[in-house]
Protein backbone atom coordinates (compact mmCIF):
# COMPACT_ATOMS: atom_id res chain seq x y z
CA UNK A 1 0.00 0.00 0.00
CA UNK A 2 1.35 3.35 -1.04
CA UNK A 3 1.76 6.12 1.46
CA UNK A 4 -0.52 9.11 0.72
CA UNK A 5 1.33 12.45 0.53
CA UNK A 6 0.28 15.20 2.91
CA UNK A 7 -1.62 18.23 1.69
CA UNK A 8 1.39 20.44 2.27
CA UNK A 9 3.61 18.37 0.00
CA UNK A 10 0.88 18.20 -2.62
CA UNK A 11 0.89 21.96 -3.08
CA UNK A 12 4.67 22.35 -2.81
CA UNK A 13 6.17 24.11 -5.82
CA UNK A 14 9.41 22.40 -6.89
CA UNK A 15 10.77 25.37 -8.86
CA UNK A 16 14.32 26.51 -8.11
CA UNK A 17 14.83 29.47 -5.80
CA UNK A 18 17.22 32.21 -7.00
CA UNK A 19 19.58 34.19 -4.82
CA UNK A 20 18.55 37.82 -4.37
CA UNK A 21 21.68 39.87 -5.10
CA UNK A 22 20.23 43.32 -4.35
CA UNK A 23 20.91 43.25 -0.63
CA UNK A 24 24.37 41.77 -1.19
CA UNK A 25 25.21 44.55 -3.69
CA UNK A 26 24.04 47.17 -1.18
CA UNK A 27 26.23 45.66 1.52
CA UNK A 28 29.30 45.55 -0.75
CA UNK A 29 28.74 49.17 -1.84
CA UNK A 30 28.63 50.32 1.77
CA UNK A 31 31.82 48.42 2.61
CA UNK A 32 33.56 49.87 -0.46
CA UNK A 33 32.56 53.44 0.44
CA UNK A 34 33.73 52.92 4.01
CA UNK A 35 37.14 51.68 2.84
CA UNK A 36 37.56 54.52 0.35
CA UNK A 37 36.70 57.08 3.03
CA UNK A 38 39.12 55.48 5.48
CA UNK A 39 42.02 55.40 3.02
CA UNK A 40 41.42 58.91 1.72
CA UNK A 41 41.67 60.45 5.21
CA UNK A 42 44.76 58.57 6.31
CA UNK A 43 47.06 60.24 3.78
CA UNK A 44 49.35 63.19 4.30
CA UNK A 45 47.45 65.84 6.23
CA UNK A 46 50.15 68.50 6.46
CA UNK A 47 52.42 69.23 3.53
CA UNK A 48 55.81 70.58 4.62
CA UNK A 49 57.10 73.70 2.96
CA UNK A 50 59.59 73.03 0.17
CA UNK A 51 62.32 75.23 1.63
CA UNK A 52 62.74 73.28 4.85
CA UNK A 53 63.97 69.94 6.08
CA UNK A 54 61.99 68.71 9.07
CA UNK A 55 63.76 67.02 11.99
CA UNK A 56 63.21 63.32 12.69
CA UNK A 57 61.25 61.96 15.63
CA UNK A 58 60.13 58.62 17.03
CA UNK A 59 56.69 59.95 17.96
CA UNK A 60 53.74 57.85 16.75
CA UNK A 61 51.14 60.64 17.01
CA UNK A 62 49.62 61.68 13.69
CA UNK A 63 49.18 65.39 12.89
CA UNK A 64 45.77 66.93 12.53
CA UNK A 65 44.72 69.52 10.02
CA UNK A 66 45.29 72.82 11.81
CA UNK A 67 46.75 76.24 11.08
CA UNK A 68 50.36 75.83 9.99
CA UNK A 69 53.24 78.24 10.67
CA UNK A 70 56.47 77.37 8.85
CA UNK A 71 59.96 78.65 9.57
CA UNK A 72 61.99 78.01 6.45
CA UNK A 73 65.64 78.87 5.95
CA UNK A 74 64.72 82.32 4.66
CA UNK A 75 61.19 83.27 5.79
CA UNK A 76 58.25 82.79 8.14
CA UNK A 77 55.07 81.55 6.46
CA UNK A 78 51.46 80.93 7.43
CA UNK A 79 50.20 78.21 5.13
CA UNK A 80 51.82 79.24 1.85
CA UNK A 81 51.74 83.02 2.51
CA UNK A 82 55.10 84.62 3.27
CA UNK A 83 54.75 86.80 6.37
CA UNK A 84 58.30 88.10 6.65
CA UNK A 85 61.95 87.36 5.91
CA UNK A 86 64.08 85.95 8.71
CA UNK A 87 66.60 88.76 8.28
CA UNK A 88 63.86 91.22 9.36
CA UNK A 89 63.19 89.51 12.71
CA UNK A 90 63.41 91.84 15.72
CA UNK A 91 66.72 91.47 17.54
CA UNK A 92 65.69 92.15 21.15
CA UNK A 93 61.93 91.62 21.36
CA UNK A 94 60.43 88.12 21.24
CA UNK A 95 57.19 89.32 19.63
CA UNK A 96 57.19 89.28 15.81
CA UNK A 97 54.71 92.07 14.86
CA UNK A 98 53.69 90.95 11.30
CA UNK A 99 53.18 87.35 12.47
CA UNK A 100 51.27 88.53 15.55
CA UNK A 101 48.96 90.71 13.42
CA UNK A 102 48.13 87.92 10.97
CA UNK A 103 47.63 85.29 13.68
CA UNK A 104 45.35 87.65 15.61
CA UNK A 105 43.25 88.20 12.48
CA UNK A 106 42.99 84.44 11.93
CA UNK A 107 42.05 83.88 15.58
CA UNK A 108 39.31 86.52 15.35
CA UNK A 109 37.96 84.89 12.17
CA UNK A 110 38.00 81.47 13.85
CA UNK A 111 36.11 82.85 16.86
CA UNK A 112 33.49 84.40 14.56
CA UNK A 113 33.11 81.09 12.72
CA UNK A 114 32.66 79.36 16.07
CA UNK A 115 29.78 81.69 16.92
CA UNK A 116 28.18 81.71 13.48
CA UNK A 117 28.71 78.15 12.29
CA UNK A 118 29.52 76.15 15.41
CA UNK A 119 33.01 75.25 14.12
CA UNK A 120 35.12 74.82 17.25
CA UNK A 121 38.16 77.08 17.62
CA UNK A 122 40.70 74.85 19.38
CA UNK A 123 43.61 77.35 19.61
CA UNK A 124 46.03 74.88 17.96
CA UNK A 125 48.82 75.68 15.56
CA UNK A 126 51.38 73.38 13.94
CA UNK A 127 54.92 74.75 13.80
CA UNK A 128 57.10 73.51 10.95
CA UNK A 129 60.73 74.44 11.43
CA UNK A 130 63.83 73.53 9.49
CA UNK A 131 66.16 71.28 11.45
CA UNK A 132 68.84 73.99 11.25
CA UNK A 133 66.58 76.78 12.56
CA UNK A 134 68.26 78.70 15.40
CA UNK A 135 66.61 78.13 18.77
CA UNK A 136 66.15 81.89 19.33
CA UNK A 137 64.08 82.13 16.13
CA UNK A 138 61.93 79.17 17.15
CA UNK A 139 61.33 80.73 20.60
CA UNK A 140 60.24 84.01 18.98
CA UNK A 141 57.72 82.23 16.75
CA UNK A 142 56.41 80.14 19.66
CA UNK A 143 56.07 83.25 21.85
CA UNK A 144 54.24 85.17 19.12
CA UNK A 145 51.82 82.27 18.57
CA UNK A 146 51.11 82.10 22.29
CA UNK A 147 50.41 85.83 22.48
CA UNK A 148 47.92 85.67 19.60
CA UNK A 149 45.53 83.13 21.22
CA UNK A 150 47.17 80.08 19.64
CA UNK A 151 48.40 78.51 22.85
CA UNK A 152 48.31 74.83 21.85
CA UNK A 153 51.52 74.41 19.90
CA UNK A 154 52.71 71.31 18.05
CA UNK A 155 56.04 70.84 16.32
CA UNK A 156 55.87 68.91 13.05
CA UNK A 157 58.53 66.24 12.49
CA UNK A 158 59.12 63.26 10.23
CA UNK A 159 58.81 59.82 11.74
CA UNK A 160 62.12 58.03 12.13
CA UNK A 161 62.71 55.43 9.44
CA UNK A 162 60.54 56.96 6.70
Amino acid sequence: MAFAPSRRKKHLDLSKEELNLNSMMDMMTIILLFLIKTFSTSGQIVTPSQDLKLPFSTSQEQPTKELSVAITRHAVLIGSDVIMDLKDLPREDNLIPPLYTRLTQLARQAQEEEVRFGKIFNHEVIIQADEDTPFRTLVKVLYTCGQSEYNKLRLLTFQEGF
